[in-house]
């Protein structure tokens, strides 16, 4: 028989180290053996702790199941309470070294980190559980210290390790932090009954996650579209009946079939707010509207039911139309107000729902909306005063008829409250702050012979914009001179010309003032001014060759 080889042991230091790392890893192989998935009693006990654990915080204290991973070691699960989220990430699973540990932690945190668009509430704490029969080898309990993670939002991690001689300490530690009641598992002695029972949970767990895709799901289906369909076909019809009496590219055709047209509004005609967002400008608005319509009112009514559909498009079309009223000049028509208030919807839905939301429709929904946003804003000829009031209106209707199922009477009146607010501030605007409403109500009253309501909104329109300068201190001049006023009268119109040289009305009316007053000079200068811009207009050519007899 050959001889092993002999190596010489050095000195006694270097046997003690040894020695100690022989230990080291015998008791490493050791654990390794105990622990081990698939074999032993151990490993049977700690599965049945773990899914026992998973299944009361599911069943009896009314946590969210998010995952199971297909072996079933690995559950996540939330739950919000007072603006925080907690999130409990329960693995069965030993380390035998703390870094290890510390490693798996981090992949937690990427992992929360991943999903934090998803996760509600203002704040998020994670919960990271492990469940093992025997603790890291190393030193590790450090890692059990609360932390601050760095996100966006306050984000804290506690980790527990119920190992088997720590495990009722870890587990009340665990509960506490979640401010509910301890329950220790149903005692059972027998493994294969452990085995048993934990195939009944496994199954009983997979169930409460299909039913709760399905709940999921369901939110859905709610209602089917009906008046989807209605509002589409009463704004094809208005569309051949726009084109059959005329067309739908004239505007007093648009008009006279109910668009948005402020002085009408004005005048009383308030009913034009409704009417115009059934009517569309051309073909092309018309089929943009209506498929951005199928879409997005089949989705808005699945989800919110027939009636809460309806009450949701007629109110964002009509924030819609006073936003119109209020910010734009034009004459206006056109679905979009509404159709912007079903993004409002969606997006209510979304605030609160946010998982399911960002799940789903999420970041394709926000996309196309910036999309339209912006592509309105670069698009001076869209009506953006529409598409903002009507999405703010879509998404407080939202609020006003809640989600099905979900009664808030608190927010539901709130989002009513604050949806009449901003119909009262955006007719205030209009009344008060426009100056092409102010403008036309100056018109009115002067036809009224109301000479100091005259002076009254055009002193209104001055102070707030310029846009219509000229024209509120021509109608100014115009109640100056009734009521006998030209001084104040041709202080207005020298102003009114001054910032529009081109306004030959203005130039006619300060040559009759100045020549009223004998100065004759400068009457005749307005004069031939305003025939320069107008010379086929025979009251000014009358003016000029009178001023001329007169100088000679």
């Amino acid at each position: 028989m050959g001889k092993l080889p002999v190596k010489r042991i050095g000195t006694c230091e270097q046997l003690k180290e040894g020695v100690a790392g022989l230990l080291f890893v015998i008791h490493a192989a050791i654990h390794d053996k105990i622990i081990g998935r698939g074999s032993g009693s151990m490993y049977v006990q700690d599965e049945y702790y773990f899914l026992n654990v998973t299944l009361d915080l599911v069943d009896t204290h009314g946590f969210e199941i998010l995952h199971i991973d297909k072996d079933s070691q690995e559950i996540w699960l939330e739950k919000k309470r007072k603006g925080t989220s907690d999130i409990i990430r329960l693995y069965h699973k030993s380390f035998d070294w703390g870094n290890h540990l510390k490693n798996d932690m981090a992949q937690v945190i990427y992992k929360v980190q991943n999903l934090r668009k998803l996760i509600g509430g203002k704040k998020v704490i994670i919960h990271d559980v492990y469940i093992a029969a025997q603790p890291p080898v190393d030193d590790w309990e450090s890692l059990k210290k609360p932390m601050q993670v760095k996100d966006k939002k306050p984000t804290e991690m506690y980790v527990y390790y119920l190992d088997e001689t720590d495990r009722l300490r870890e587990k009340h530690r665990f509960y506490a932090n979640l401010g509910i009641d301890n329950r220790l598992p149903e005692p059972l002695d027998d493994i294969g009954l452990m085995e048993k029972r934990s195939a009944e949970i496994k199954k009983q767990l997979h169930h409460y996650l299909a039913d709760q895709q399905k709940a999921e799901q369901s939110i859905f289906q709610y209602g089917r579209p009906l008046f989807t369909y209605v509002f589409l076909s009463i704004n094809i019809l208005m569309f051949f009946l726009l084109e059959q009496y005329g067309s739908s590219l004239n505007t007093q055709t648009l008009i006279d079939f109910g668009a948005k047209f402020n002085p009408a509004i004005l005048e009383g005609e308030w009913w034009r707010i409704v009417t115009s967002m059934f009517l569309h400008i051309g073909f092309v608005h018309l089929f943009m509207n209506m498929v951005a319509l199928y879409y997005l009112g089949s989705a808005v009514e699945k989800l919110f039911g027939t009636t809460r559909f309806a009450i949701i498009y007629l109110l964002a079309g009509i924030s819609g139309g006073l936003a119109s009223f209020a910010f734009n000049t034009q004459v206006s028509a056109g679905a979009s107000g509404a159709i912007f208030g079903l993004f409002g919807a969606l997006l209510y839905f979304g605030v609160l729902n946010k998982r399911l939301f960002f799940r789903t429709m999420g970041w394709n929904l926000l996309f196309i909306l910036a999309l339209n946003i912006a592509f309105g804003i670069m698009m001076p000829q869209i009506d953006n005063g529409a598409h903002i009031g009507g999405l703010l209106g879509g998404f407080l209707a939202s609020a006003v008829v809640s989600l099905p199922g979900t009664k808030k009477w608190p927010h539901q009146l709130g989002g009513f409250l604050i949806y009449l607010f901003m119909a009262i501030g955006l007719l205030f605007y209009a009344l008060n702050y426009s100056s092409a409403n102010l403008l036309h109500l100056a018109q009115q009253a002067f036809q009224q012979e109301a000479y100091q309501k005259t002076l009254h909104y055009t002193e209104q329109g001055l102070e707030h914009d310029d846009e219509y300068q000229a024209e509120l201190l021509f109608y100014q001049s115009l109640a100056h001179i009734n009521l006998e006023n030209s001084g104040a009268a041709i202080d207005a119109l020298e102003k009114s010309v001054e910032v529009k040289p081109d306004f030959a009305e203005a130039h006619y009316n300060l040559s009759l003032l100045y020549a009223s007053q004998d100065e004759i000079d400068d009457a005749k200068q307005h004069a031939e001014k305003a025939l320069t811009l107008q010379p086929d207009n025979q009251d000014f050519d009358n003016l000029v060759q009178r001023l001329s007899e007169n100088e000679g």
